[in-house]
């Protein structure tokens, strides 16, 4: 019985889907310029096909992304979008991809010619062959599609993921020549010499270890670059498989579409002045997920200790990141910070352990404290991993509404892996500064070891907070207040609040959080700032980021802004906190520019206003974010509590 109903949810799902599809069909009209309508051949194996889970949202089609359907009509875009195994047959890397591709021609139209073929070795990607299993003939049938999308478009790239099949003794000594010669023949065919070609890693997942075979094919794709024009090569890094040990998951191959993006963007760049480019590429990983509907993990932030320092002497910078439990019943209902560590080159976590010493605190019968919105960043000075944040008090489990609040901090314990018992900073004695605190902050390190701590405070009672950037001393023990800044505030409800500090060449920035819109002010010597503005496009549109924090990036190449918005198809998104965006900032107009604007970390329902930027290294920075759970019923969009860790991995040439 359970077969048979099994069976007729496959049935179900299919004549949906061609149903879809086939209604679809008769309204596409593509009778305008053919170098409007970008075409993309998607061909490979199974892991080009698509193996992951459909849900609504692959389902949801876009009015610039269409598909080449089996009967070749272009149709839009709904996984599963290949049909090499249509009982198998998922969500793949293609739609992904052509959205993004779709937001950076916002004058064309995507066609994506979906033609994988499931366990299809590179051999069977030959003129006349034949591949038994699928009754198909891989390469002939992929041309042939190709050659009828052509009449109405322009081929703009060919997306390739294929090597499992060749990862034996006979073949994966010959995969380079195979790999090489199918390229050349897909460009003489197609009459494309130039087209890009971008190929994918095959999925690196410890519960199947790569033989010397796969580490071969794998070097192959890696190579590519090297040795054929004008092509790409994608990482797998961090991405899960479905449960088989083969095939991606859903996520990881929507991440992976992603990926092919980036890559792509970064082949063309120089060659098509109409995107512009980002000096980076963009790698996502997943170190922890679950979600059990009563507590999420929030406040997700990293810290690197460089290799060869104190604590460390490996030849491998050592991360380590923080979070904390917050109970969904609630709001702002935090509990004790969990920490976990490990080397950068090593791929598996080790799992997030309570640090006891953040533990509430019990101050009376129904008073508690802990400290919350922590954030680790190396001191290179003091050779110590400074963590700091801000206290917070409870009173019946319930954040007291009039309390005091102080900047608190803690040093990390390498050898260990613990964090030492928390100190409160000491600010002057007066009222102002009786709620004073620095959550959720970037912090600026001087040189000769001084620290520009930017915090925000407000006499207890009062409405309106005030941001000011404190000049500190740490001895690798102890931070201690030197003196204080400017204090800026706008007469709009809270005023300014959740500073963030960044240094840009000889020039400090400052970021502030307001209840309708981000501030951005600019100084000369890190404490005394210009007049804060309204953060804008450089197009003078508002940004649309609001009642939220935003957070630099800085580079050699620039200065960058990381921050949430409106008007991102996210209005169903608690205060459109997600996605997470990524834009370079003209550090003269101080505005955001449009066109460099790219999403970091996806949306899937939950916010992810809370985050923090790591550099862990000159050429790569994190951005890390938890999905907040709340308010109830943001699951049903597809977030599971994911701890995202976005990598910046910068150009060589930066």
């Amino acid at each position: 019985m359970k077969t048979l109903f099994n069976l007729a949810c496959v049935l179900f799902c299919l004549a949906q889907f061609f149903s879809l599809n086939s209604s679809y069909a008769e309204d596409v009209d593509l009778s305008g310029n053919k170098e409007n309508f970008h075409l993309y051949l998607l061909v490979g194996q199974s892991n080009m096909a698509g193996r992951g889970k459909v849900t609504k949202q692959d389902q949801e089609p876009n009015p610039r992304v269409l598909m080449l359907n089996k009967q070749q009509e272009w149709v839009p875009a709904a996984d599963p979008l290949h049909f090499d195994k249509p009982r198998i047959a998922g969500v793949g890397i293609g739609k992904t991809f052509g959205i993004e591709m779709a937001k950076d021609n916002p004058d064309a139209t995507i066609g994506l010619i979906p033609c994988g073929v499931g366990g299809s070795p590179i051999s069977s990607w030959q003129p006349g062959e034949f591949y038994k299993p699928t009754k198909s003939h891989p390469w002939d049938d992929a041309i042939s599609r190709a050659k009828v999308a052509l009449e109405k478009g322009t081929l703009k790239g060919i997306l390739w993921h294929q090597g499992e099949s060749d990862s034996k003794p006979g073949l994966a000594e010959i995969h380079e020549e195979e790999l090489h010669d199918l390229i050349a023949r897909f460009r003489k065919e197609l009459n494309a010499p130039d087209v890009p070609f971008i190929a994918g890693q095959m999925g690196q997942f410890t519960e199947r270890p790569w033989n010397d075979s796969k580490r071969l094919v794998d070097s192959v794709h890696r190579n590519l670059p090297q040795n054929v024009m004008n092509t790409a090569f994608v990482s797998s890094d961090g991405l899960q498989h479905k449960g088989d040990d083969v095939h991606f998951d859903a996520d990881s191959y929507r991440e992976l579409g992603r990926r092919y993006a980036d890559a792509f963007r970064r082949l063309i760049r120089g060659v098509d002045p109409t995107v512009s480019q980002m000096p980076f590429r963009i790698e996502r990983i997943i170190p922890f997920q679950g979600f059990d509907g009563k507590m999420c993990w929030v406040h997700a932030r990293a810290g690197a200790i460089p290799s060869h320092s104190a604590g460390n002497v490996s030849d491998e910078p050592m991360i380590v990141m923080t979070t904390q439990k917050l109970q969904l019943s609630g709001s702002d209902v935090f509990y004790a910070l969990h920490s976990t560590s490990k080397f950068k080159g090593v791929l598996k976590w080790p799992e997030l352990a309570e640090q006891e010493v953040f533990q509430r605190q019990q101050i009376k019968d129904s008073l508690e404290m802990t400290v919350c919105d922590f954030s680790p960043m190396w001191h290179a000075a003091s050779g110590k991993l400074l963590g700091t944040g801000q206290t917070v008090v409870y009173e019946n489990n319930k954040v007291k509404h009039v309390r005091p609040r102080a900047t608190a901090y803690s040093v990390y314990d390498p050898q260990n892996h613990r964090w030492n018992a928390w100190r409160t900073l000491e600010l002057p004695d007066v009222p102002k500064f009786k709620n004073a605190g620095s959550g959720s902050v970037q912090r600026v390190d001087l040189p000769n070891g001084e620290i520009l701590l930017p915090i925000y405070f407000k006499e207890i009672g009062k409405t309106q907070y005030s941001t000011t950037v404190l000049r500190c001393q740490f001895d690798g023990k102890h931070l201690k207040y030197l003196k204080h800044g400017s204090e800026l505030t706008v007469p709009v409800k809270r005023g300014l609040y959740e500073p963030s500090v960044v240094q840009s060449e000889d020039r400090f920035y400052l970021t502030m959080r307001n209840d309708d819109r981000g501030y951005v002010s600019v100084s000369s010597d890190g404490l005394n700032y210009s007049e804060p503005k309204e953060w804008k496009f450089d197009d003078g549109k508002e940004l649309g980021n609001y009642n939220t924090q935003q957070h630099w990036v800085s580079h050699s190449s620039g200065l960058y802004l990381v921050y949430t918005r409106k008007g991102a198809d996210n209005d169903h998104v608690f205060r459109h906190r997600a996605p997470l965006f990524i834009a370079k900032v003209n550090p003269e107009t101080l505005q955001v520019i449009r066109a460099t604007e790219r999403v970091l970390v996806p949306e899937k329902g939950a916010r992810l206003g809370n985050f923090g930027v790591t550099q862990v290294s000159a050429d790569e920075t994190w951005v890390t974010v938890t999905e907040w759970m709340q308010p109830v019923g943001v699951e049903k969009r597809g977030s599971n509590n994911r701890i995202w860790v976005a990598k910046l991995l910068w150009d060589e040439s930066e």
